[in-house]
């Protein structure tokens, strides 16, 4: 892309080395060491070149050190090939700037914005695509230099050593301080736009496009052009997730106005920026759902889809709130079944949803470590029979939390939608009601299965609620790494007035949540979470936290439900629907002496238990195997409708022993 006020016969271009393409720095080792944040200090300037992913680990070191001059260049790892591209990825860094500083309490907002409208603190922004280069460029008044260069970007997770990244240091080095501050200015005289910020306060997150700094300067003709080649072949992280979606809305409303591509360049006039400017942008749903939840662990601080989130609660409201959700889980007590078998899993539910905003850091620091990432599932998946009340708890705990319910419409509920949502809501948690099995099977099982780290620091959790009829069984492996409540205790179907009188009374509670409980909340698992250490046990610590605030304002005996709970008493229940099954598949009644002697039975031989099955007219089994664990099946002894289990991992998985003469109740 190329920016001049009139058009001249011979264009500028924008070289990256110098003027020269493609550099090589020679240098020479000299030692290495653990990365500490003390690099940065000491020094009087500082300029960067980043991606705009950093936006809050720059505003971090800008209000920590005391640098009499900053400037800092936002890159994109996407391509920016024409004007729609530019205004999304402008759009986003610009508000990704806004929101951090927003994010700063009062006297560090206000101190930031002071530095930036006195001239000696700079945020600027690419309108081409640039990323290559990470840059950080130190120099003191003392006449001292450093230039740290590498692929990491000045963010929390690429400076924590949770993954491998490269940092070179040149002290002192005349060539590659002149080399590299070269290279910074080209970048940022040829293809930045700064990035404009109010005087005294930034009150709102998001711009609107029309807002963005390619735009606002109506003077001047921009060319962009197509990248070279080799700019195309760049890494796809967050920002690209986040301009795909705001192109996809971008794209009919310029259709209109912004030229085509001509002979590779794209020409935007003043007279097309003001043309573009007078475009009623009016955002489609898809646009609008631009929420995310957001919490800086070190400063204790969080934003609510660019709002301040408060992490301070007036202990009234905590009881208000508290005294409601302790008359919603009474309410189950009209409910046909297991009534506190139903409480008791909901609260486990309740105490996943709550910690869930955490899940995305005890995963990186898991990973980190090398250690049972399963043990943090960031999936859980509630289903049961239609009135078990799985919805209204799902949408009860999150208004609870958020004044809200971010339910996302099933449609969207595809492989490449949940991968754009890891990275878009932060740690928003993510509702899917009533999703089916088929786009479950089709999309949700790789999703769980290859839980690969989706690139962010923050992602989401994400909560499911099916139908019992839509879903017989769960693979294995879909089971141990989500949270799974299933139930069959529900509202009886055949009470209308019942049903009316509890949703009423529900709606009701809803209304007078204030989500002073859930900031209160927040706070505590702050205090008690460590940076480098994982907790014994996520689900205890959450569990108890909530446990304790519900206790505190219960008027009676804490209830039996209201109790912390384990992981390893979660993890031993989890299969507990399965085991009913495969006990009744495996009753005294089908048992028989020889193989085949039934058209469906089981018999003991020796170390194995060897079960055979009629299939039907389509070629259907009666049992599904899926749901039962791999490692109590011979796989290769099975075959057809004959399936062998390993005897002794059956009869501990069952609790229960399976030789014969011995009734199925004994426990040994």
């Amino acid at each position: 892309m190329r920016l001049f006020e009139d058009e001249p016969s011979v264009q500028p271009t924008l070289d990256l080395g110098d003027g020269g393409g493609l550099r090589v720095v020679s240098a020479t080792a000299l030692g290495e060491r653990p990365f500490a944040w003390d690099l940065f200090a000491g020094y009087d300037q500082l300029r960067v070149l980043t991606y705009s992913a950093s936006v809050n680990a720059i505003v971090r070191m800008l209000d920590e050190y005391s640098f009499n001059t900053f400037e800092c260049v936002f890159g994109c790892e996407a391509t920016l090939k024409e004007l729609k591209n530019v205004l999304a990825f402008q759009k986003i860094v610009v508000g990704d700037t806004r929101a951090a500083i927003m994010g700063l309490k009062d006297d560090r907002h206000v101190r930031i914005l002071e530095k930036v409208h006195s001239g000696d603190a700079h945020f600027r922004v690419l309108r081409k695509s640039i990323a290559h280069a990470k840059l950080y460029l130190l120099s003191g008044n003392d006449g001292r230099t450093r230039v740290i260069v590498g692929s990491a970007n000045l963010s929390e997770r690429a400076f924590s050593g949770r993954q491998p990244e490269t940092l070179v240091c040149f002290d002192n080095d005349d060539l590659a301080w002149g080399h590299y501050n070269l290279m910074f200015d080209t970048i940022r005289d040829l293809a930045s736009d700064e990035i404009p910020l109010p005087e005294d306060r930034v009150n709102f997150g998001e711009i609107e496009v029309t807002e963005t700094p390619i735009l606002s300067d109506i003077s001047g003709t921009v060319l962009i052009e197509p990248p070279k080649p080799e700019e195309g072949n760049v890494p796809a992280f967050v920002q690209v997730e986040r301009i795909e979606k705001v192109n996809a809305v971008l794209g009919p409303k310029l259709s209109g106005t912004v030229p085509t591509i001509k002979n590779g360049l794209q020409r935007i006039t003043p007279e097309i920026k003001r043309e573009i400017s007078r475009i009623r942008l009016v955002k489609s749903a898809e646009e609008a759902d631009s929420k995310y939840f957001s919490i800086d662990r070190v400063n204790r601080t969080a934003l609510l889809s660019g709002e301040p989130f408060p992490l301070e609660w007036d202990e009234e409201c905590v009881r208000r709130d508290a005294r409601v959700l302790l008359d919603y889980f009474q309410n189950y007590s009209a409910f046909e079944g297991s009534v506190a078998s139903l409480q008791r899993d909901y609260f486990t539910l309740s105490a996943w949803l709550c910690f869930s905003p955490f899940m995305c850091d005890l995963r990186s620091l898991a990973q980190l470590q090398d250690t049972d990432v399963i043990r943090y599932p960031s999936f859980a998946i509630v289903f049961g029979k239609s009135n078990c009340g799985k919805t209204s708890l799902v949408d009860t705990m999150m208004t609870s939390m958020f004044g809200y319910v971010p339910t996302v419409d099933k449609g969207s509920f595809t492989r490449v939608q949940l991968r754009g949502l890891q990275h878009a809501r932060k740690r928003l948690p993510v509702v899917f009601d009533d999703i089916g099995r088929r786009p479950f099977i089709n999309h949700g099982v790789d999703v769980i299965k290859y839980d690969y780290h989706p690139g962010v620091e923050e992602y989401p959790g994400f909560i499911l609620s099916m139908n019992a009829a839509e879903t017989q069984s769960f693979p294995d492996e879909v089971v141990k790494r989500s949270l799974m409540v299933y139930t069959t205790t529900a509202l009886p179907p055949h009470n209308e007035q019942l049903r009316q009188e509890l949703q009423g009374r529900i709606q009701e509670m809803r209304r007078t949540l204030t989500g002073h409980l859930y900031r209160r909340y927040l706070s505590e698992i702050l205090d008690r979470l460590d940076e480098e250490r994982l907790p014994n046990d996520w689900l205890a610590l959450s569990s108890e936290v909530l446990s304790t605030l519900l206790a505190e304002n219960c008027t009676g005996e804490r209830p039996s439900w209201c109790q912390k709970v384990t992981w390893l008493g979660y993890a031993e229940k989890r299969y507990d629907r399965v085991k009913a099954r495969l006990s009744n598949l495996l009753r005294e009644s089908v048992r028989a002496k020889t193989e085949g002697e039934v058209p469906n039975g089981w018999m003991v031989d020796g170390d194995r238990v060897i079960v055979w099955e009629q299939r039907d007219a389509f070629g259907r089994r009666g049992f599904d195997w899926e749901d039962v664990p791999s490692t109590l099946m011979d796989e290769d002894a099975s075959t057809g409708g004959r399936t062998v289990l390993h005897r002794s991992s059956l009869e501990s998985f069952l609790g229960r022993s399976v030789r014969e003469g011995h009734p199925w109740w004994k426990i040994w």
